[in-house]
């Protein structure tokens, strides 16, 4: 079984998340999705809404996904060794190089492949950024 871990904070459940997690799905056979903690979110500038255990039911509830858990509060490495993943899955705007990643993975005695999804080509509006300055500006009518 090639298992897969993907991440985010997930809080404004969009098309781009539908998308970044249906093609990290197809890169394995058990998709992990890592739901970044509140204090994780928070210490990373993420304004969020909903608590870790909402995120965390909201992304469990998607077919595509086989496990849903919130992240630790170390490292995105600490997870890595508790998760095992073979393939890594990073969505195309995640600031993580994976280099960096399939490096420190190696020191951790893991050897996961790192695949970066491509972005969700869409006239919408789906990154959390831009569906809160829509909304924003919808309020200000």
């Amino acid at each position: 079984m090639k298992k897969v871990m993907a991440s985010g904070v997930f809080d404004i459940l969009h098309l781009g998340h539908i998308h970044y997690l249906e093609e990290s799905r197809k890169q394995g056979d058990f998709l992990v999705v890592v739901v970044a903690s509140d204090s994780t979110a928070s210490r990373n500038g993420k304004k969020i809404l909903f608590s870790q255990e909402s995120r965390k039911k909201m992304v469990e509830s998607l077919k595509v996904v086989d496990e849903a858990i919130i992240g630790g509060e170390g490292n995105i490495f600490d997870t890595i060794s508790l998760v095992k993943p073979d393939v890594i899955t990073l969505g195309f705007d995640q600031k993580f190089d994976p280099e960096v990643i399939k490096e420190e993975a190696g020191k951790r005695g893991l050897n996961p492949e790192v695949y970066r999804c491509s972005p969700l080509d869409s006239l919408e509006p789906f990154g959390t950024r831009k569906i809160r300055k829509k909304l924003q500006e919808e309020g200000a009518r």
